[in-house]
């Protein structure tokens, strides 16, 4: 008989509570217990990490545990880290409820916590044993939720596949000026569905060709850099300040990506990577999709989070340049030179 231990967003709770019925149905399984958390950047910690610990301890879970996390990509990070610990090991499975978790997150076994602000300073490797993607969470999502995993898909399109691009722009343009009616929604998601897919089994392709993250694996890390940084950065005060004053609220992960992307293409034009224009493409796409492209602060504001970038080595990181929608190159670069 499998122990079942689930832990959820508690932002997806109705979700989570059908999970926790149907692995109960099943045969060879109990549910021993579930535990909701709040899943967000600033409570992607150890605290957090062991506060799951501490849950499974206090229901006499053993190593032939099995944990179920039910959420977003901090959900997912979570879990998969306190799996990886928790009496040397237990297993886990993903029901990712978001559009980022689903193409991204939960998806390549690299389960990071944050450390003082720094993202994913602290990290594992453990692959989910199943990787469960249902389109009916995505129904619920908000705005912010629908551009965050809107950033990550173009991303990994830009990596590998062009005409999957150009879909993927279309359907978010379409939503942006519709507005995010419940129908345009669910228009939407329905068209995004095998976009998902495509998405997510490019990302376990590379992910196949080197899963602890050596060398081929980086290509996924377009954009990651200044996204990184300006997740470190906004959460700093001079960052909530700044922020409070343009009267907006802290940028998505995958609006940080965003961002990132763009500044990656500007990068690869002026290093002669990529021809001229391909910045004012991607940027007018991104814009249409509602999508922020300008970075929120200088650059040099951002320097303490390239310093503890986890990427960096010897003051240099692997940065991923654009050479054209659908192919990046991976090139040593300066950190000195990204400012």
């Amino acid at each position: 008989m499998q122990e079942i231990y689930i832990i959820y967003d508690s932002n997806v709770e109705a979700f989570a509570k059908s999970v926790e019925s149907e692995m109960s149905e099943r045969e060879n399984c109990i549910v021993l217990g579930s535990l909701a958390i709040t899943a967000d950047e600033q409570h992607k910690t150890l605290s957090n990490v062991e506060r799951i610990c501490r849950f499974l301890m206090s229901k006499g879970a053993d190593r032939n545990a099995r944990l179920l996390a039910v959420g977003g990509g901090v959900t997912t990070d979570l879990v998969g880290f306190a799996a990886g610990i928790y009496k040397r090991g237990v297993t886990f499975d993903s029901f990712p409820t978001t559009i980022l978790s689903q193409v991204d997150a939960a998806i390549g076994g690299k389960n990071g916590v944050n450390l003082d602000g720094v993202k994913n300073v602290l990290g594992t490797f453990l692959d989910p044993k199943e990787v469960y993607v249902s389109s009916e969470p995505l129904y619920t999502l908000g705005m912010e939720a629908f551009l965050s995993g809107a950033g990550e898909m173009l991303k990994t399109f830009i990596i590998a596949d062009r005409s999957k691009y150009e879909d993927t722009v279309s359907i978010f343009s379409r939503l942006h000026s519709e507005g995010y009616t419940q129908k345009a929604k669910e228009a939407a998601i329905n068209a995004l569905e095998p976009l998902i897919s495509a998405a997510g089994k490019i990302k376990d392709r590379i992910v196949r060709k080197d899963p602890k993250d050596l060398k081929v694996r980086r290509v996924l890390n377009l954009g990651h850099t200044y996204a990184h940084a300006i997740e470190w950065w906004q959460h700093t005060p001079e960052g909530e300040k700044s922020l409070a004053a343009a009267g907006r609220t802290p940028f998505s992960h995958g609006e940080a990506v965003a961002i990132g992307t763009i500044r990656a293409a500007e990068l690869s034009e002026r290093d002669g990577i990529a021809a001229k224009g391909l910045k004012d493409r991607l940027e007018a796409d991104f814009k249409s999709c509602g999508l922020p492209t300008e970075l929120p602060c200088s650059v040099s504001e951002l320097m303490p989070a390239f310093v503890n970038d986890k990427k960096v080595e010897d003051d240099t990181v692997d940065f991923i340049y654009i050479k054209d929608i659908g192919k990046v190159v991976i090139r040593k670069k300066d950190i000195s030179d990204i400012i």
